[in-house]
């Protein structure tokens, strides 16, 4: 089966099939645009209905607030992603990208996030897992080790700011051939490995067409 091509929607009110005719599309819930308002929602799941869709969580880094010392943002958190899951059912969006916190889980934020993902399956979404700028490759690998049943998403530029930082911890194919089973997004845009600074895929050093 060919990959789907998707575009990443920042602004629904000026956004248009026309425009960006896209084999599928991935939303976000702090984009302009989208609203917690049930009219809103359906609304959308108007506009979207039958086009292939996903959604990038308005979180960012789950469970790094206990390592700010503050652990009652752990609530927040896990009930924002609930809100999304629902509203993502609603709308009919089959996929949910998440980022989680650069160190290992703990087995109690183990045990919190095997929750979120089993209210997902619940209701039909599936949980992808998304590596920081300028993350750990044996985080993600660990994570993915604990979590069997979530899916990756490689994103170009974060693993490029790790790789020419050095912070990645392994050679870059090394990484790409341990979790490659795992992949079922690509976020495609490249950068100088300084910054994620979303450049296409030919303005930057990542060597894109080898991986």
């Amino acid at each position: 089966m060919n990959p789907l091509i998707c575009y990443n929607i920042l602004n629904l009110k000026e956004f248009s099939f026309e425009d960006y005719p896209f084999g599928g599309y991935e939303l976000r819930t702090n984009s302009e645009g989208f609203e917690p308002n049930i009219l809103v929602l359906l609304e959308l799941r108007e506009k979207f209905k039958e086009k292939d869709l996903s959604l990038h969580t308005q979180l960012s880094r789950i469970f790094s607030c206990n390592e700010r010392c503050c652990p009652e943002f752990n609530e927040a958190e896990l009930n924002i992603l609930r809100a999304e899951i629902i509203m993502s059912k609603m709308i009919g969006i089959k996929q949910i990208n998440f980022h989680m916190k650069e160190d290992f889980l703990t087995d109690e934020e183990k045990k919190r996030f095997r929750e979120i993902i089993d209210f997902a399956k619940e209701n039909e979404i599936e949980m992808i897992y998304e590596s920081n700028t300028f993350s750990s490759a044996k985080n993600a690998i660990k994570f993915l080790e604990d979590f069997p049943d979530v899916s990756y998403c490689l994103d170009f530029g974060h693993i490029n700011t790790a790789v020419q930082t050095g912070k990645l911890g392994m050679g870059l194919m090394e990484f790409v051939e341990k979790i490659k089973s795992r992949i079922v997004h690509i976020h495609a845009h490249n950068n100088d490995g300084t910054k994620d600074s979303h450049k296409s895929l030919d303005e930057g050093n990542f060597p894109w067409r080898e991986v």
